[in-house]
């Protein structure tokens, strides 16, 4: 047991290092004449001030919240001012406390506390109020899940203020927060419709023109997010019922025009009227690359393959998004496939490969239109299947250079190596296993020859 004297002793060694630490800060604070602003109304209080900052920070730097709120509470109270950082801290102080709280009554009391430091941070530094109202919403989400209502109200402010500074996190839980409500029939189906396209302009727009890769990646995430719940509200005739009667009333309004196109487009609702109707209306009022771009998804749901193909060719020459110019020549190869036009798919799909050589839809798609349009590269009964060999080749580089299509390619293979020629139709014609094959035709592909057994 430690005598009493090695105790004080000790104690008052503490209070000195303490005391110590105090009077070089208000030596400094004093020597410096105000860098350091205190906004209180004396002196004596500026030192109390002073105090309590100095005690909390030294907690706070020890992640010793217990100790820390304590110096916080006084020094929040008597100089509010003093500094943001001040508020910044006790949001992080109190989320610590409410973390290891377990106490129900206690925690419900801390966490009350908690979203009264983010209210007293917008009063003393309402520069930041939209960006502060969306990290509120956040911990009201967290904290307050049986009332997503009030997370709803703080994010919807915040969304009004930053725009296309939105957060990431607030984004998400914004949209969580409507259809935490609409799960209750606490709200319309129409809010989340509305949300949806402005919350996926904001992220559209920060994983266009955002530098960090960190936060590129987090409004990738937040869009994925959104996406999922919005997929489990909307259906085409919620959509038509809803957004038929707004056409109808404003058909020129280009922000409804813009946000049909959307929201239709994401629910694959591009073959109903109104979708088509929104997308002619805009294209009149603005040309636009993506405007031709919702015609011809229209034209080919309807099986109007040429009209289609016009517009997609109207999207990919004019645009210089790469992501809208790789959809539009994407759908515009598949159009051609699909209308018999093979050499413009290969034609267009070679496009695609210049945009980015390791898109593998673009190397399936020239083996289909190889597969589907080589039959007449033959002369005989070995070479009328020689396409074949080109079309596996192309199955066989999509799964080497692109994961993402590595199944369906691999399908492909299995299926058109089955349709090779037999061994004996070749040799007939003087055409060897593994030797090397020239397609004279369109095709133009040196391959492999190969038989099936």
């Amino acid at each position: 047991m430690v005598p009493k004297k090695e105790i004080r002793l000790t104690n008052k060694e503490s209070m000195k290092r303490i005391l110590l630490v105090l009077v070089i800060v208000g030596f400094g604070i004093s020597s410096s004449n105000a860098q350091i602003r205190t906004y209180t109304s004396n002196a004596e209080d500026s030192m109390a001030c002073l105090q309590n900052l100095s005690l909390y920070i030294e907690f706070f730097k020890q992640k010793n919240y217990p100790d820390a709120v304590r110096g916080w509470r006084k020094a929040s109270v008597m100089c509010p001012k003093t500094s943001e950082s001040i508020w910044v801290n006790g949001v992080k102080i109190y989320q610590n406390l409410i973390k290891a709280e377990e106490d129900k009554a206690k925690k419900a009391a801390l966490i009350d506390t908690l979203f009264q430091v983010y209210d007293e941070r917008i009063i003393h530094f309402p520069v930041k109020e939209g960006y502060v109202l969306g990290r509120k919403g956040a911990d009201l989400m967290k904290y307050k899940k049986s009332e997503p209502e009030l997370a709803f109200e703080s994010l919807m402010k915040s969304l009004e203020i930053q725009g296309k500074k939105m957060e990431p996190g607030a984004i998400i839980f914004l949209y969580k927060s409507a259809y935490d409500q609409l799960k209750h029939d606490k709200i319309e189906k129409t809010v989340l419709f509305d949300l949806y396209p402005r919350l996926s302009d904001i992220a559209d727009y920060n994983r266009k023109n955002q530098k960090n890769e960190k936060l590129v990646e987090a409004y990738k995430k937040a869009q994925e997010n959104v996406d999922k719940m919005f997929s489990t509200v909307a259906e085409c005739p919620d959509l038509v019922e809803i957004y038929g009667a707004r056409i109808e009333s404003t058909p020129n309004d280009e922000d409804l025009l813009r946000q049909i196109l959307k929201v239709f487009d994401k629910r694959d609702c591009t073959d109903e009227a109104v979708y088509q109707e929104a997308a002619k209306n805009l294209y009149a009022i603005d040309p636009s690359p993506e405007a031709a771009y919702a015609i011809a998804n229209g034209d080919a749901k309807k099986g109007n393959l040429s009209a289609a193909l016009e517009y997609y060719t109207k999207t990919f020459t004019q645009t210089e998004d790469v992501e809208l110019k790789t959809k539009a020549l994407t759908a515009a190869a598949k159009t051609a496939l699909a209308s018999g036009s093979f050499i413009k798919a290969k034609s267009l799909a070679l496009e695609l490969l210049k945009l980015n050589g390791s898109n593998g839809e673009a190397y399936i798609i020239i083996g289909d239109a190889y597969a589907e349009g080589g039959k007449g590269c033959g002369d005989n009964d070995c070479t009328n299947r020689a396409a074949y060999w080109a079309a596996v080749d192309k199955y066989a580089k999509a799964k080497a250079v692109d994961g993402s299509v590595a199944s369906q390619a691999q399908q492909k293979i299995n299926a058109y190596t089955a349709q090779f020629p037999k061994k004996e139709d070749c040799f007939f014609h003087g055409l060897t296993e593994g030797g090397s094959y020239t397609l004279d035709c369109w095709i133009g592909e040196t391959t492999t020859i190969r038989v099936r057994e």
